[in-house]
C-alpha cells in the first residue's frame, strides 16, 4: 500500500491520489456512514472540488492540523487549501443527536457563515441537508439523511 500525498490515507499502488482525493470514492462515503450507523441521522461535508468528509461522530471538530499545538481536527483541511482560505486550526465543531446536526464557530479568526447567515461563536446553528457553509473564504454543503432502520 502507499500513501495519498492529499490526505495521507492509504492507497492502491499505482495511483497518483486515493479515491476519496480523486473522486472515484464519494458514492462509497454515504454508504460507509450508513454501514456505520444503522440508527439516527449521517452526514457529510462536500467541498467545490469534489472531496466528501464523514461527519458520523458525534462530535466532529473542522479546522486545520497543527504538529507544534498537538491541533488534529477530525475533518482537517489544511491540504485542501485550508490556510490561503481562512480556516483557522479549531475553527468550528458539528454535533450531532438524534435530532439532527449543529454546527458551532470555535471563535475562527475569519468567521463560519452557513446559507449567507453569519455564525455567532459558541451559538449553535441547526443543520439541514443542502446547508452552504463557509468556513472563512472555503465554501462547503452539508449533506445529511436518516440512517437505514431510523424513524423519520
Amino acid at each position: 500500500m502507499n500513501i495519498c500525498p492529499n490526505c495521507e490515507s492509504e492507497m492502491d499502488h499505482g495511483l497518483e491520489l486515493c479515491e476519496n482525493c480523486t473522486g472515484e470514492g464519494i458514492e462509497r462515503v454515504m454508504d460507509e456512514a450508513i454501514e456505520k450507523k444503522t440508527d439516527g441521522p449521517f452526514a457529510c461535508l462536500e467541498l467545490e472540488d469534489g472531496q466528501r468528509f464523514d461527519l458520523s461522530s458525534e462530535e466532529t471538530l473542522l479546522g486545520r492540523s497543527d504538529p507544534l499545538d498537538q491541533i488534529e481536527p477530525d475533518v482537517d483541511l489544511s491540504y485542501c487549501g485550508g490556510f490561503e482560505q481562512g480556516v483557522s486550526r479549531r475553527h468550528a465543531i458539528i454535533m450531532s443527536d438524534e435530532d439532527g446536526y449543529v454546527l458551532e464557530d470555535l471563535g475562527s479568526t475569519n468567521g463560519t457563515v452557513v446559507n449567507r447567515e453569519k455564525v455567532i461563536p459558541g451559538s449553535p446553528v441547526n443543520l439541514v441537508e443542502g446547508d452552504v457553509i463557509h468556513l472563512g473564504k472555503m465554501k462547503a454543503i452539508f449533506h445529511a439523511g436518516a440512517a437505514q432502520g431510523s424513524v423519520s
